[in-house]
């Protein structure tokens, strides 16, 4: 996987948390049109959000140097991964990037009358490079409008919603602590992994794979006596980047979200802790990276053994779907029959 790959991978792989803390951290509660009328702000990836999405956009930046400022970067790219699951859930297609330009900016391809992803590539970061040059506040659907009519028929999508399928943090299972700590948290993951990877033993080595927590865990039990060892100052490198490496490695591998326990009692395993959880059937199921780097002391097996049963608790998940598929489709065969 080359570096335009990886940057790819990364943008989808955190759509969850990020596009989750956009829109409950960067997306007001309500926005005051021009006419002065205080209107609550559609946030939930329809069409109509569009024109209201636009004019907030606009109200925040007077021009296109001012939204490619450094410090609008995040705002920037929530507001990409906005728009393009909008457009999707809209009229169908895929995320995809173009290796061959050499940026690799991630753009929605839409399905269209030819088929699923035949569609010309909507370039998210142009169109809303073109709406806050333009300053019409029309942008955004004037482009859902075009790709519907090259859908034919009635303009809809011929695909049940291709957006992700999202966990998205909201006022109902978050809070403001918790999306502030995630805002700044994420970013700091993939940069402290790549940094932590170089301090070890054949750097390239290491990858997001349960072979690589399996050797972690063996590294710690060797290289501390107790838990009072992992917090010396001069281990805050190595355990503050291993944990991050633990935790995006669970959650890629067995498909999970990182979420911060605040505002929970003292005692409890995450409180204060970053950890990933993951929905499996209607339960939650949480891992918290310190905890597990701490097991390993007394189990050099034990990070793994953690991911071996997310991933068996998904297995059996996928079986117990699969099998009510078959009933059910035992249960139609019958009615027909009948």
């Amino acid at each position: 996987m080359n570096e335009l790959q990886r940057e790819f991978s990364a943008f989808i792989n955190n759509m969850d948390v990020r596009l989750g803390a956009f829109v409950l951290a960067d997306l007001p509660e309500t926005f005051e049109k021009e006419d002065g009328e205080t209107v609550k702000f559609p946030k939930d990836f329809g069409p109509k959000s569009l024109p209201m999405l636009e004019l907030f956009v606009l109200s925040k930046f007077p021009n296109t140097e001012e939204i490619l400022k450094p410090e609008n970067r995040r705002f920037f790219e929530g507001l990409i991964r906005y728009l393009g699951e909008t457009y999707l859930r809209a009229i169908g297609g895929v995320w995809d990037h173009d290796e061959s330009t050499g940026n690799g900016m991630p753009f929605i391809r839409p399905d269209n009358a030819d088929g699923p992803a035949a569609g010309e590539p909507i370039p998210l970061v142009g169109i809303v490079l073109a709406a806050v040059d333009q300053r019409s506040a029309e942008v955004f659907t004037a482009v859902l409008d075009k790709a519907r009519e090259l859908l034919g028929g009635d303009g809809q999508p011929r695909r049940k919603c291709t957006g992700l399928s999202l966990g998205v943090l909201n006022a109902e299972n978050s809070s403001e602590e918790e999306v502030e700590f995630l805002t700044r948290f994420i970013g700091t993951v993939e940069p402290g992994i790549a940094a932590w990877t170089q301090e070890q033993a054949d750097p390239s080595s290491w990858g997001f794979d349960r072979e690589s927590l399996a050797r972690l865990g063996k590294q710690v039990a060797v290289r501390y006596d107790g838990p009072d060892d992992m917090i010396a100052e001069d281990e805050t490198p190595f355990t503050a980047g291993a944990m991050r490496f633990i935790g995006e490695t669970v959650r890629r591998v067995a498909f999970g979200q990182w979420r911060y326990g605040a505002e929970l009692e003292a005692d409890d395993p995450r409180s204060k802790q970053p950890f990933i959880r993951f929905v499996i059937g209607d339960q939650n199921l949480d891992l918290v990276p310190w905890r597990l780097i701490q097991a390993a002391l007394e189990n050099d097996d034990a990070i793994a053994s953690a991911l071996d049963a997310v991933i068996e608790m998904r297995e059996q998940e996928a079986a117990e779907a699969d099998e009510s598929s078959d009933d059910s489709a035992s249960a139609t065969d019958g009615a027909d029959e009948n």
